[in-house]
């Protein structure tokens, strides 16, 4: 205070007023860049807050927050263990102990059955297959097709168009030239991996309508 009053001639001087005005504008630019620091650093944690949040409340809803599996990932598998319950496959085939039934039913496809061969094609059970797989040989003979599984397999694509029909054999050759095989939706040999029958199987499955 003695300083003050020894120099106040000084300190009122207009030298004295500019560097005191000085010094305090530093001490208040000093005071808001430590509040305006402080409000980021509130903001950031805030922020952070937010965002875990988030990422918690996607895991919980099964979406996707960067390392989970995409959503649409988590549909699809969904979806085909629903149309492995909606799917009705049958099977054309005078060897009914067919070992790919049991398989099938097993891996899910519990609406697959086999039959000897077919002598009403508007029988419920025809009608209400989404996927029908015909062997070559031993079918067709009821309806008289002369061609038996291609005849017949040709004739239920015309009949119903909306079904896929895949035809099978054990034999290499055969009439390689028969309508059939243009008209059918697929082929394979009957000595094929379950693993073929089976992505087939989920292949049309996914294209027909199970409605």
């Amino acid at each position: 205070m003695d300083w003050i009053i020894e120099n106040k001639d000084w300190i009122f001087s207009g030298i004295g007023v500019l560097i005191i005005g000085i010094i305090i504008n530093y001490f208040i630019d000093r005071n808001k860049q430590n509040d305006k620091l402080g409000i980021l650093d509130n903001s950031s944690e805030s922020s952070v807050e937010v965002k875990n949040e988030v990422v918690i409340n996607n895991i919980l809803e099964g979406k996707n927050s960067g390392n989970l599996a995409p959503k649409s990932a988590l549909s699809s598998k969904d979806e085909l263990e629903t149309r492995k319950k909606l799917t009705n496959i049958l099977f054309v085939d005078d060897d009914t102990k067919f070992k790919i039934i049991k398989i099938l039913n097993v891996s899910g496809w519990i609406n697959t059955k086999i039959i000897k061969d077919i002598d009403n094609p508007d029988s419920d059970l025809v009608k209400n297959s989404h996927i029908l797989f015909v062997d070559i040989n031993g079918v067709g003979i009821k309806m008289g097709f002369k061609d038996e599984g291609l005849g017949l397999a040709n004739y239920l694509k015309k009949k119903y168009p909306e079904k896929k029909v895949i035809i099978y054999s054990t034999e290499q050759g055969g009439n390689r030239f028969h309508e059939a095989l243009r008209k059918v939706d697929d082929f394979l040999h009957k000595n094929a991996e379950p693993s073929e029958f089976q992505e087939i199987i989920e292949q049309f499955s996914a294209e027909v309508d199970l409605k």
